[in-house]
């Protein structure tokens, strides 16, 4: 596992690699494409509304149920995604690398630089999209079923959908920069941490598969299929090692 993780990193920090990088951008560029214009847009839509119906219908189960997806909505709750992505970072540097402990905060605080811009970059794309909640009226909302618990189930502007795309960076970082274990486990928990805003109705299916997938590919491939990565890392962590030497960290 940890050889394939070192090849694939030297493969990637030599040079540019034109084929990926154009791959990557088609590939999402089309995605994005296949959402805008007809006639995938209307398979889209109509793939967008029964998984809304069915994930909200399923809130009518019992008290048990809306509660677990309250709690999995509060904000709060965001933290235990956070932590769980940290983890597996924290496993690999303090476990398993520690003589390597100056490079992963950098790759940490390298990661953290690229979710707040790409957070920046989607809250510019021109398209306001409210959330299933906001359309359907009828729909039940978990913050008038569970009302004691503070709750995100409405989004005036749901796309591209943002718990996803940090995910997705988080874990396309894992893959890159961990063994392949850390990796597959940094996906598994994108896909369980994505969910609860489904069920909330607080985005869209296509505002993860496709805005979250297609920004979060372009935004992984112009870094790690250029020499971008290499460059940004090594000036992150020669300052992450003066300041530990600076506090004898």
């Amino acid at each position: 596992m940890q050889n394939w993780s070192n090849e694939l990193s030297s493969i990637n920090a030599k040079a540019w690699h034109l084929l990926i990088l154009a791959c990557s951008n088609i590939a999402a560029l089309l995605l994005f494409a296949s959402w805008l214009f007809e006639p995938t847009r209307s398979l889209w839509m109509d793939l967008d509304i029964r998984t809304f119906w069915a994930m909200n219908n399923s809130l009518s189960w019992n008290k048990s149920w809306q509660t677990l997806w309250a709690i999995a909505n509060n904000r709060a709750f965001d933290l235990v995604a956070a932590l769980s992505i940290t983890l597996i970072f924290a496993h690999k540097a303090l476990c398993r690398d520690r003589q390597n402990l100056s490079r992963y905060i950098a790759i940490g605080l390298m990661m953290v630089l690229t979710v707040v811009l790409m957070m920046q970059i989607g809250k510019m794309i021109p398209i306001e999209r409210p959330s299933a909640t906001v359309d359907f009226q009828e729909a039940l909302r978990l913050s008038q079923l569970v009302p004691d618990i503070s709750t995100k189930d409405l989004s005036e502007d749901s796309f591209p959908g943002d718990h996803g795309l940090v995910l997705l960076l988080a874990a396309g970082f894992a893959v890159f920069y961990l063994p392949l274990t850390h990796g597959l486990l940094a996906f598994f928990i994108m896909v369980i941490m994505t969910v609860p805003r489904l069920m909330s109705g607080a985005h869209w299916l296509t505002d993860e598969i496709v805005g979250a997938t297609s920004l979060g590919v372009i935004a992984l491939s112009w870094l790690f299929a250029t020499p971008l990565h290499r460059v940004a890392l090594e000036w992150m962590e020669k300052r992450v090692i003066a300041v530990r030497g600076r506090f004898r960290l």
